[in-house]
C-alpha cells in the first residue's frame, strides 16, 4: 500500500507556505501521495449538513476549551470550562482565528482532531500532518510541569508553528531584554535587538518558519514509518532540539539534510516499497 501524507493548514500565517513542505516531502518520499489542504477544521464542518455542522461546532468548541493549560504545574482535569471559554474557541474555529497567549494540552487536542477523520483517511499508511498557531504542551512526570512542544507525534501527526517560535529555548539576552521592556510597560523587544539575535532564534512572522517547518514535518514521517522521529545528530534535520540556536542549525546550517543513518533508513525503505 502506498504511503500517503495529507497536509492541513491550520497556521493562518502568511510566511508558511505548505506547498513547500508538500515539495520538500515528496521530494524525500518520491513515492508517496502527498495532498495539501486548507484548515482541517473548515474543511470538515463544512462537509457536513447544517444541524450536524452546529452540533460537531459546539463539540470541537468545549473539546478545546477543556483542553487549555491554566496551571503549568497540573494535568488538565475534566473540569467543566467557562461559557466564556467556549464561547472563545467557537468565535476562534468560526473566524480562524490565532490563539493567542492560551496553551492547550497536546494530547487532548490530538485526541480530538483524531476524531474528525474516519478510518480511511487515518491510519498505518495515511498520515494526516495538521499544521497549527495552537500553542501545545505536554506534561512531563520528570519534573510534574507542563512543557511547551513544537511537534505532536502520532496520528494526527501536529506540527505548532507557533511552538517553533516559542518552545525551544531562546538565548538569555532575549529573556533579560523582554523583561526590562515589560518593566516599562512594552510588550516588545526592540527592533535593534530582534535583528541582533536573529541569527541565533526564530522570531515571530520569521521568513525562516516554512523552511524549519520541513524539518519538523519530516520528523512525523520517521515516526509514522520507523517508529523513531529523533536523531542524536545535531546537524541532521531529525535532531530533537531544545534551544533555538540547535534548531537553527538542525534545520537551516547542517552539514546535511539528514545524517547517513536515517539517510540510510530512508533508501531501503524506498527501495523496499519499489
Amino acid at each position: 500500500m502506498p504511503f500517503r501524507c495529507d497536509l492541513y493548514d491550520d497556521s493562518f500565517a502568511s510566511n508558511f507556505q505548505i506547498s513547500e513542505i508538500a515539495n520538500y516531502l515528496q521530494l524525500k518520499l518520491p513515492q508517496a501521495e502527498i495532498v495539501m489542504h486548507g484548515s482541517l477544521i473548515h474543511e470538515k464542518l463544512n462537509s457536513l449538513p447544517e444541524e450536524e455542522r452546529k452540533v460537531s461546532l459546539q463539540h470541537l468548541s468545549v473539546g478545546f476549551a477543556k483542553a487549555r493549560v491554566h496551571d503549568p504545574h497540573k494535568t488538565v482535569n475534566e473540569r467543566e470550562p467557562l461559557y466564556g471559554e467556549i464561547a472563545y474557541e467557537k468565535r476562534r474555529l468560526t473566524l480562524k482565528g490565532e490563539s493567542k497567549g492560551v496553551v492547550y494540552d497536546g494530547f487532548m487536542v490530538q485526541h480530538l482532531l483524531a476524531k474528525l477523520f474516519d478510518r480511511k483517511e487515518i491510519n498505518r499508511w495515511r498520515l494526516p500532518i495538521v499544521f497549527t498557531n495552537q500553542l501545545l504542551a505536554t506534561f512531563d512526570e520528570s519534573d510534574r510541569r507542563y512543557h511547551l512542544r513544537t511537534v505532536i507525534l502520532g496520528y494526527p501527526a501536529i506540527v505548532s508553528t507557533t511552538g517553533l517560535v516559542e518552545a525551544p529555548a531562546k538565548p538569555r539576552e532575549f529573556y533579560l531584554a523582554r523583561e526590562q521592556f515589560r518593566a516599562v510597560g512594552l510588550d516588545a523587544i526592540s527592533p535593534l535587538l530582534a535583528n541582533e539575535l536573529k541569527e541565533r532564534c526564530l522570531l515571530p512572522n520569521d521568513d525562516r518558519l516554512t523552511e524549519v517547518a520541513k524539518g519538523y514535518a519530516l520528523q512525523t514521517v520517521f515516526y509514522a514509518l520507523f517508529g523513531e522521529a529523533f536523531c542524536q545528530d545535531k546537524d541532521c534535520r531529525l535532531y530533537n532540539a531544545h534551544w533555538q540556536e540547535e534548531m537553527l542549525n538542525a534545520q537551516l546550517k547542517g552539514t546535511y539534510d539528514l545524517c547517513p543513518r536515517h539517510e540510510n533508513m530512508l533508501k531501503d525503505f524506498l527501495q523496499a516499497k519499489r
